[in-house]
């Protein structure tokens, strides 16, 4: 009578196993290919900049594309399997009242640490609530009409305390940073300053002659590094100048961050100057492959 009542029991649990196994997506792995997994982290700089026209809606749109692409990546392979990660970070703002935590833990997705049987059905769920999450994201982050209505990000203070975890080891990396370009925060008190490098870009000031490209190397100006351990790739999109009548600010702010990114993680970073939604879709894509 045991031995039927274990025997019982055995085929019960072999006939649910195969009936979960048969639930699961199916994929055909014929044409997959072993690869690194992919992390995309993304920083959002929701400073002053949010008041530029239709800056929100460009950096939705790239927060869309990238996704789109992380999808893609992750369904290429096993999906079963994967190891990808999808993260949003948001730079936090002194007395702003987005609920930065909130929308962090809602736009992130580390399928690494997600059961199996879990997987496609997370991805799926964060595709299907990803327009809803940034459509209340674009209304939340614009809560002033002001420049003073804004405290600041303090961008080189993010990046040093996050450096090991904007990128990891064993991981595809790409770090695309949505900012105007500008390491300003309210006040100078919490720039620190070792010899010409500085902690902000405030120093762009000093250099207006022709030969200003000159004068920063010969005097060493520039941002102080930070140290990236594992390797990716940089993606600064939306650079603008905040001084229209200096026809060089872009050129000084990508020199400065090119400089700073190559010091700090031994690669130079892409930049994305944009205008259009289709040209934010067509310039990430041709780097993202």
């Amino acid at each position: 009578m045991k031995n039927s009542i274990q025997n019982i029991v055995l085929g019960v649990s072999i006939f649910f196993t195969l009936t979960n196994l048969q639930a699961m997506p199916k994929f055909d792995d014929s044409n997959t290919t072993k690869r690194d997994p992919i992390n995309y982290t993304l920083i959002l700089d929701l400073s002053d900049r949010v008041l530029n026209s239709n800056q929100l809606s460009y950096d939705i749109e790239q927060i869309k594309t990238m996704f789109g692409k992380f999808k893609q990546k992750a369904k290429q392979n096993l999906i079963i399997t994967s190891k990808d990660r999808f993260i949003v970070k948001i730079i936090p703002q002194k007395n702003s009242p987005l609920d930065v935590n909130y929308y962090e833990n809602a736009l992130q997705l580390r399928l690494d640490q997600i059961s199996i049987k879990d997987k496609n059905n997370k991805l799926n769920h964060l595709e299907d609530q990803l327009p809803v999450i940034l459509k209340k994201l674009e209304k939340e982050a614009k809560y002033g009409k002001n420049d003073y209505d804004y405290a600041g990000v303090d961008m080189w203070l993010f990046l040093k305390e996050n450096q090991d975890n904007l990128a990891f080891s064993a991981y595809k990396n790409t770090i695309v940073i949505m900012t105007d370009g500008y390491l300003d925060f309210e006040s100078n008190v919490q720039v620190m300053q070792k010899e010409n490098r500085f902690t902000s870009t405030r120093f762009i000031s000093r250099l207006n002659s022709d030969t200003w490209k000159k004068d920063a190397n010969d005097k060493d100006y520039g941002i102080l590094p930070i140290s990236i351990k594992n390797n990716a790739t940089w993606i600064i999109t939306g650079l603008k100048s905040k001084k229209p009548n200096d026809l060089m600010q872009l050129s000084k702010l990508k020199y400065f961050w090119t400089q700073w990114i190559n010091e700090s993680a031994k690669t130079n970073p892409f930049f994305i100057n944009y205008s259009t939604r289709s040209q934010i879709v067509s310039e990430l894509s041709s780097i993202i492959n």
